[in-house]
């Protein structure tokens, strides 16, 4: 069984069993800053709310700039990945 199979399978029955799959981060992993004298250019698209935005400022592990929502919708931020907050 394929790992996707494997992760739909265990929501689809937590789901049943509990009506929903609680989740919590471990906060077990993260990125290295990255060593570099090019400048980088790393960005995500996320939801445009003010909740997302909210949560990027109190959690973002890496400092997380606003960049622009783009035509569809999506709010672009650039992340600087050599620098850890």
């Amino acid at each position: 069984m394929k790992n996707r199979a494997i992760l739909a399978s265990y929501i689809a029955k937590q789901t049943k069993e509990n009506g929903e799959v609680a989740t919590k981060a471990a906060n077990n992993w993260s990125f290295l800053p990255i060593k570099t004298d090019k400048q980088l250019d790393v960005r995500f698209e996320t939801s445009p709310s003010e909740k997302a935005a909210n949560f990027i400022k109190d959690f973002a592990q890496y400092p997380m700039t606003f960049v622009e929502n783009d035509d569809i919708g999506f709010a672009i931020y650039k992340i600087d990945l050599t620098e850890k907050n």
